[in-house]
């Protein structure tokens, strides 16, 4: 055990030499050592009893084998093109490029984008990686781009409206490939000050079920807005829907400068360039403040100006940003933004609760549109979490639920 131990925590000699262990015997070795760290941050993860405890111990987690390959890579890429390697999250069932079929490619700019299969069970992945606007491979280093995508959905790996993280690998270049599962088709189209064209799933959905699609869409966004995260590149083309009627965030949102993950990436990695900075600020009027960007703040939109040639223009025609995201001046702090930023967006979209009361009738209709004004409050003191939000839209199902049977009777 001792030896194992010593192996798995520095994986080459001081001359640089991998170590090997006796009768083949490394891999199985340093799984056992992973499977009792992962124990280890489970446990610590239960005393803390939060769930940032629970993120953290999952990240640190992440980061061991994150850092570990990159050392690795640095000093021999034959032990880690196209593998995992043996310390990746468990939970990963794809530990090699040879694990997965590639197929056609979709995208190609920030990010390289492929549909895929497995070669066990031919399930339909997409596999992610470094794009051709990033010829210095930038973007999969720790802390950058791809890393905190991949963060984002190990940290919050099994809950609703993530995508399943079905594991990643090193190429010999040195760029970062991962793959997910397929979650489905996304919800619209449409950027700038375009209105969105919605999928005609998600009309079908609002038009058939539309607590149902609420209820996914607002557990979807407390997932990982609880948690510190802000999407602020808004468009209907970042969420997918799948077959069941789930609603997926495909592109990872950016972690806010003071949420525990925030945190995290800035002491270990030292940066802040793709996160959200959010301080405190004095103030003495709105002017003051910070705003996010224009696609998220809609300055423009917010006036009901529809001016497609300006850099301001990003929001489409009937979409409100919240006074924080906007700059809100309170008693000389300027409001930080929160879980609550996002409420108000799920209520002030076009394309988002109000299109799926809009398509709503009868009781539920009128549910919804009390759920929107109580999500649009102006202060988020005042303004429900998620979670709220979710248990009304529960308790308004369970009681028509308990009204038909009644009926019925």
């Amino acid at each position: 055990f001792f030896w194992c131990q010593v192996d798995v925590d520095s994986a080459t000699q001081p001359d640089g030499q991998r170590l090997t262990a006796p009768g083949g015997q490394y891999q199985a070795c340093a799984r056992a050592v992973v499977r009792m760290r992962l124990l280890g941050l489970a446990l610590l993860a239960s005393c803390v009893e939060s769930q940032d405890g629970i993120i953290l111990a999952r990240v640190t987690l992440f980061d061991q084998w994150f850092r570990r390959t990159e050392h690795t890579r640095a000093h021999t890429s034959r032990h880690t093109d196209g593998k995992a390697g043996p310390d990746a999250p468990e939970a990963w069932t794809v530990r090699s490029k040879r694990d997965v079929v590639r197929g056609e490619l979709i995208y190609n700019k920030a990010k390289r984008v492929r549909r895929g299969t497995t070669v066990q069970g031919n399930v339909s992945v997409v596999i992610k990686g470094v794009g051709r606007h990033d010829v210095a491979h930038s973007s999969n280093r720790g802390g950058s781009l791809l890393y905190l995508e991949l963060m984002f959905m190990e940290a919050l790996r099994d809950q609703p409206g993530i995508p399943p993280l079905l594991g990643a690998w090193f190429e010999t270049d040195g760029s970062l490939t991962y793959v997910v599962k397929d979650v489905g088709q996304p919800i619209g189209g449409g950027q700038g000050g375009h209105t969105t064209s919605l999928s005609k799933a998600f009309k079908k959905r609002a038009t058939e079920t539309p607590l149902q699609l609420a209820r996914s869409l607002l557990a979807c966004f407390q997932s990982w807005a609880s948690v510190g995260f802000l999407l602020d590149d808004f468009r209907a083309n970042q969420f997918t829907m799948d077959a069941q009627g789930q609603i997926y965030l495909v592109d990872g949102p950016k972690a806010l400068t003071d949420s525990v993950l925030g945190v995290h990436v800035v002491n270990t990695y030292h940066k802040t360039k793709h996160q959200i900075e959010n301080g405190v600020h004095e103030c003495q009027r709105d002017a003051d403040c910070p705003a996010t960007v224009p696609q998220h703040s809609c300055p423009v939109a917010s006036l009901g100006v529809r001016k497609l040639d300006e850099e301001a223009a990003r929001c489409e025609p009937g979409s409100v940003g919240a006074p924080e995201a906007r700059g809100k001046c309170m008693e000389e702090t300027c409001e930080r933004l929160s879980e609550k930023t996002h409420v108000w967006d799920v209520a002030n979209r076009p394309w988002l609760l109000p299109f799926i009361a809009d398509k709503a009738t009868g009781p539920a209709k009128s549910f919804l549109l009390r759920l929107i004004a109580f999500a649009s409050e102006e202060d988020p003191d005042k303004r429900p979490d998620f979670g709220e939000l979710l248990r009304r839209v529960d308790g308004f199902v369970k009681a028509r639920s308990r009204r038909r049977r009644l009926s019925n009777s």
